[in-house]
């Protein structure tokens, strides 16, 4: 009896240990096909499948040595988190090389889209560039009937034109397309290229919501650096929301640092918007060449954007543009820096015609630029410049509007001129509506001396000129004002 007892105690025994044995088996198979589940970028829990945090761009094949062509990887990377919520792309150090380009009218090689993403991140690290294929040649293919535009088929990529993509970052990545190895015929002159540019923007966002974009450097693009623009759904048009920027870098591309057609509420901080135009080689740059450009709409409206502390530099064209008040309100430029380094035929330095504008604390070096916030063909602007420090070599602000609907306030600003010839007026301003109080205007005495007849200021019309000071080094010699038609003076 005991015998029996005992060896039924000892099959139970193997058993157990049969069963424990297959069970570590079974563990370990699981572990393995978990393992490899990770490595293409998921987990498995029985029947879900989830994203794993923080995929690389490597797992759809992209390798960074500046020569494999990364094209595909790049496309499937875009399908794969417009099908997948809340997806981390991580781009190691290294040059990811996109050796494709368009070619042909209806070319399947195309921009790569990012669509409908949620929760998308894609973040670099110092060393992460995505440099684009530039050396191509754009003939004249056709032109167009309405505009008279001349267009090529062939252009460059945009690597990242995200549609309809919500709570989106991008951090940590340069992007150059290159441009300085493209080539064009010659045109005829800065109004008439021989082709005209694509729609090849590095960064392009259309109607897009809640995006972080963080320690981005864009440069040398064939268009514009960064778009930013709405979308039309069903017959209505629906602006991008909430875009925030800080510590962007974009440089020396064709036709705009940043466009600007359809946006709500963006913020852009220690930004910079700079050599515009300037894109070295031969293909030259495409108007209008701006730091940025806040463009107009028929149907779209712009409303709501700050630049904290950013810089608009040595642009070829105007360093800030912003030319709609029917669709354009609450623009502000704190703290920022708006300087022209670089002489070029263009003549505007900054242009606002917006609603609710508000320049302040800004250092502005116009060269022989001007300001422009009025327009006659444009009433409705609203403009507030303080506490900035103007300098200019030529007529620095040009305003002109009898319309009571433009009002302009120029207070508490120190303005300065910089040569010592002045052939016209340093300040030009006729606007009915304006309030110019307590600002410094220094005019040298040996370019006073060169305009010894007529006037060196003009602030004609206004509601009001009170506190304001104009002088020179020399006691003895005062700027010449001419106050006509403006009902209070009250000038030191």
């Amino acid at each position: 009896m005991k015998n029996t007892q005992r060896n039924t105690g000892l099959l139970a025994m193997r058993i157990m240990a049969i069963a424990f044995i297959i069970g570590i088996i079974s563990c370990s198979k699981q572990i393995k096909e978990d393992m490899l589940n990770q490595e293409s970028g998921q987990i498995s829990f029985g029947k879900l499948t989830v994203d794993r945090i923080g995929m690389s761009i490597t797992d759809f094949g992209a390798v960074g040595d500046g020569k494999k062509d990364n094209y595909q990887a790049f496309v499937d990377a875009a399908a794969y988190a417009s099908t997948h919520e809340n997806t981390t792309i991580n781009f190691p150090a290294g040059t990811y090389y996109i050796a494709k380009y368009r070619k042909i009218k209806n070319d399947p090689i195309d921009h790569i889209r990012w669509e409908n993403c949620q929760g998308l991140k894609l973040i670099g690290e110092p060393g992460t560039v995505i440099s684009m294929n530039g050396k191509f040649f754009r003939p004249l293919d056709y032109t167009t009937t309405d505009t008279h535009a001349k267009k090529s088929y062939t252009s460059g990529l945009s690597p990242f034109s995200f549609h309809n993509c919500n709570n989106l970052e991008i951090r940590n990545i340069e992007v150059t397309g290159n441009v300085q190895k493209t080539t064009r015929l010659a045109g005829i002159d800065d109004n008439n290229p021989s082709v005209t540019e694509s729609e090849s923007n590095l960064l392009r966002f259309t109607k897009c919501d809640n995006v972080v974009m963080d320690q981005l450097y864009v440069h040398h693009a064939e268009c514009d650096g960064i778009m930013i623009s709405g979308d039309r759904i069903n017959g209505v048009w629906i602006n991008s929301t909430n875009i925030t920027a800080t510590n962007v870098r974009s440089f020396n591309n064709g036709r705009q640092g940043m466009s600007v057609g359809g946006l709500s509420k963006g913020y852009f901080k220690s930004c910079e918007f700079n050599s515009t135009g300037f894109t070295g080689g031969s293909y030259g740059r495409n108007d209008p060449s701006a730091g940025v450009d806040i463009e107009p709409g028929e149907f779209h409206n712009n409303d709501n954007i700050k630049f904290e502390d950013c810089a608009f530099e040595n642009n070829f064209g105007g360093h800030f543009l912003c030319t709609a008040p029917t669709t354009t309100s609450n623009i502000t430029l704190l703290n920022c820096s708006v300087i022209t380094g670089i002489e070029t035929p263009k003549l505007a330095g900054i242009t606002i015609l917006a609603k609710n504008v508000l320049i302040d604390g800004c250092i502005i070096k116009l060269g022989s630029r001007d300001i422009k916030f009025t327009n006659p063909k444009k009433p409705g602007s609203t403009i507030k410049i303080r506490n900035c420090v103007i300098e200019g070599s030529d007529n620095c602000i040009s305003t002109s509007s009898l319309d009571l609907t433009d009002s302009v306030e120029i207070s508490n600003n120190q303005f300065s001129y910089t040569k010592n010839v002045l052939t016209k007026n340093f300040l030009s301003l006729k606007t009915k509506n304006l309030q110019f109080l307590n600002n410094k205007v220094f005019i040298p005495a040996a370019a006073l001396k060169t305009r010894p007849t007529g006037t060196h200021v003009l602030v004609q019309n206004a509601v009001i000129s009170k506190g304001n000071k104009f002088y020179s080094e020399d006691p003895a010699r005062k700027p010449k004002v001419n106050y006509s038609g403006t009902l209070v003076v009250n000038d030191l």
